[in-house]
């Protein structure tokens, strides 16, 4: 009777503090990864401006390689004499770059408006740590709010607005929205990338706006101002510079301002081996505004 007593209270014993604790599986659930911005198919009107624009860099591009200076290399071997000496020459690589400023984007979803941010300061001329419009100005253009996030439909809307009549944005300036693609089937469309960078910088003397995944967990290549992986619906970047001539391999690069210091990123501006920029572009919608 004793022991049986002894055992009925530590059965109920048992019991309480199983009643107490609580089931192992009500912990808190695992939050599902965000949800995407929808991108709506671009409109017959909307291709043929990004056709258009295609073809203007195509021939910029053209102009550009038909005087020789993409065929340098990083360092040149002059011969100076019938021996074996050589004397080694600096060589200039292409490259140019613009005057940006980067911006930390004031809210988590704000990375449309914060790349807005960087381009129309530059086109207004805005004097350093000033801001021609805010954030939340942009927002408001581009949608952020309504949507949770910035598409490039959007995110062209917005840069209209924010660089219309801009002393440095172009009297014939359109912002166009158009994927980047494959386009000569050489296998990989890095080389489009650097073309289209190339001619917004240094003929349009335009930035113009990347969508990426900036360091998805499962995928080989990230931005480097996002050194840890995240779970990303996807982060927009202000490119403003390019280096070299893309000839398959890590050799050419990309400028941009990020503006994910508290997102898991970083602020500031960064370069990243075209190739890996163009694979982060294909991760994500395939679309650039330039």
């Amino acid at each position: 009777m004793f022991r049986s007593r002894i055992a009925r209270a530590a059965l109920g014993g048992l019991v309480l503090s199983a009643m107490l604790a609580g089931p192992v599986s009500a912990a808190k659930p695992t939050r599902p990864p965000p949800e995407p911005i929808s991108e709506r198919p671009l409109t017959a009107e909307e291709l043929a401006a990004g056709e258009r624009k295609i073809a203007a860099s195509d021939a910029y591009l053209a102009l550009v390689a038909s005087d020789g200076t993409d065929l340098v290399s990083l360092s040149c071997v002059t011969p100076t004499g019938d021996g074996t000496q050589a004397e080694t020459q600096a060589c200039y690589v292409p490259q140019a770059y613009l005057s940006v400023e980067a911006r930390d984007q004031t809210k988590g979803t704000y990375c449309g408006p914060a790349t807005g941010q960087v381009i129309a300061n530059y086109s207004w001329a805005v004097k350093s740590g000033a801001n021609k419009f805010t954030q939340a100005k942009i927002a408001g253009w581009m949608k952020t709010d309504i949507n949770g996030g910035t598409s490039a439909p959007e995110l062209e809307d917005g840069l209209e607005l924010g660089t219309a009549g801009a002393p440095r944005r172009p009297a014939d300036w359109d912002w166009v929205v158009f994927d980047v693609r494959d386009r000569d089937g050489d296998g990989h469309s890095a080389d489009e990338l650097q073309g289209y960078v190339r001619s917004n910088v240094s003929s349009s003397k335009m930035p113009l706006a990347i969508p990426v995944k900036p360091h998805d967990p499962n995928s080989r290549y990230y931005l480097i101002s996002w050194p840890k992986p995240v779970v990303s619906i996807g982060h927009w970047i202000a490119a403003y510079g390019w280096y070299g001539t893309y000839t398959g391999t890590t050799f050419a690069r990309i400028y941009y301002t990020d503006s994910s210091r508290d997102e898991g990123g970083s602020t500031g501006k960064f370069w990243d081996p075209t190739q890996d920029i163009a694979a982060l572009v294909a991760e994500h919608t395939r679309r650039i505004v330039w």
